[in-house]
Formats: structure tokens, C-alpha cells, sequence
């Protein structure tokens, strides 16, 4: 429903803009919030329909210092990515309606200012086919749900990681 989508990305909007408030105003210790986790400054693009899902993996991801942002569409996504141009995208696979995970990593690897930008799946059902036209694709990893918040930020860092790596050599 729009109205569910509409609601998940306020939400969404709301959280990160407290967020840089609290960072603004000097409330932060930089370090997470007393979590043990570094503050970093990578965005987290998050697509998902389940606003509990995109909720879930962006608390998890602020904990481990990440910015995150959700969307709960295809159109959604593209609007953020348009706007903030996000350093990982975890993607749900399929859409209950309208296009699907892979259209958005389609519309991204065939646009030069988004190409490079790391792609996690996550999906209830990760067949051999998603995965194996995933690899081909260049999807960098794949991540079954229901995924534990610590599961998918560790996915991220180890992304994160590889792709510095690449870069550097």
C-alpha cells in the first residue's frame, strides 16, 4: 500500500535526521553510542516492503555505526539513490508487486554513477537460478531471511572491505 510505503520511508527520514541531530548537537561520542562500535560514514541503502524489516536491519546497522536509509519499493530506491547516493545496497529479491530486486541492480550496474556501489541480496527463497544469475551479474553476496541484524552489518564490512581491497590494488 502507499500508505505503508510512504510511512516506512518518514520513518526512515525521521530516525537518520535525529540522528545527525544528535551528532550535531554534540550528544554522540562518536563511537556508536557507548555500543563499543565505531561511527563510520558509510550510507546503508535498505529495500525491503516489510517496514519491520527495514526497522529491523536499520537499528541493527546504526548500532554497528552504519548511516542507513530504507525504502520499501523499487521507485523508493531509486528516488533515495537519485538523491543519496548510498555506499551498499541491501536488496530484497522479489516484489510483491512491481519490479523486482534485480531490476533495481540492473538499473544500477547500467548506470556509470551507481555501478560500482555494493549489492547484497536478502531473500526468504535464494534458489539455485537467483544465485547463480546473481553471481554472474556481479551481485557481491547473498543473504537469507529472516537475516539477523549482526549477520547482514557483518556482510556489509566484509563487502566494504573486499571492495576497498580491489580498489587499493
Amino acid at each position: 500500500s502507499s500508505y505503508g510505503e510512504g510511512h516506512a520511508l518518514r520513518s526512515q527520514i525521521e530516525m537518520t535526521l535525529e540522528e545527525m541531530a544528535h551528532r550535531h548537537n554534540g550528544n554522540g561520542n562518536g563511537n556508536g553510542h557507548g555500543t563499543g562500535h565505531t561511527r563510520r560514514s558509510e550510507l546503508i541503502l535498505c529495500v525491503d516492503q516489510d517496514e519491520r524489516v527495514l526497522t529491523g536491519i536499520g537499528t541493527s546497522l546504526r548500532r554497528h555505526g552504519y548511516r542507513s536509509i530504507g525504502a520499501a519499493s523499487y521507485d523508493e530506491a531509486i528516488e533515495v539513490i537519485a538523491g543519496l547516493v548510498p555506499d551498499v545496497v541491501v536488496s530484497e529479491v522479489n516484489f510483491e508487486a512491481g519490479p523486482r530486486g534485480f531490476d533495481l541492480f540492473l538499473w544500477m550496474r547500467s548506470n556509470p554513477s551507481y555501478k560500482e556501489i555494493p549489492f547484497l541480496f536478502h531473500a526468504t527463497r535464494l534458489d539455485r537460478e537467483i544465485l547463480i544469475a546473481g553471481k554472474r551479474f556481479g551481485v557481491d553476496d547473498f543473504i537469507a531471511k529472516p537475516a539477523d541484524g549482526e549477520v547482514i552489518a557483518a556482510a556489509v564490512a566484509q563487502t566494504l572491505l573486499r571492495r576497498k581491497h580491489v580498489t587499493a590494488e
